[in-house]
């Protein structure tokens, strides 16, 4: 996760900060190292959103294509079950980057939730991220 909440603000992870997740209230620590894209993790071991995956920089870099106010936006199904679009823009289309393989049930269960989406998948895969 890019962003959680410190102080009634919306950070990203620096080094030895704790803070909260902006979804699920939980407490979230930064995780910055130096083979992974610094994120925030949850201190449990479950993710309030069980589409989440953890990001390379590919993603990321994607995400920083849009304004931070658009990106990791939660929406609700009916169920009351979290889902968190890469990008939500103002007018309600979801992007989702996805650079790892999907099964195709997921990707038509995701589909079907945001309705308004778009896809932007890694299609010269390699193993530097």
């Amino acid at each position: 996760m890019k962003f959680a909440n410190l102080n009634g603000e919306r950070l990203e992870p620096a080094p030895k900060l704790t803070a909260k997740c902006p979804f699920c209230e939980s407490d979230v620590i930064a995780r910055c190292g130096k083979l992974r894209v610094w994120h925030w993790a949850h201190k449990s071991t479950t993710h309030c959103d069980h589409w989440w995956e953890s990001e390379k920089q590919w993603h990321r870099d994607w995400k920083n294509l849009f304004p931070n106010e658009w990106q990791e936006q939660g929406r609700r199904d009916d169920n009351g079950e979290l889902h968190i679009a890469d990008v939500l823009t103002p007018k309600g289309l979801a992007l989702e980057f996805q650079h790892s393989a999907i099964a195709r049930d997921e990707v038509e269960k995701r589909t079907a939730f945001h309705n308004d989406i778009c896809w932007i998948v890694e299609g010269a895969r390699s193993d530097t991220g």
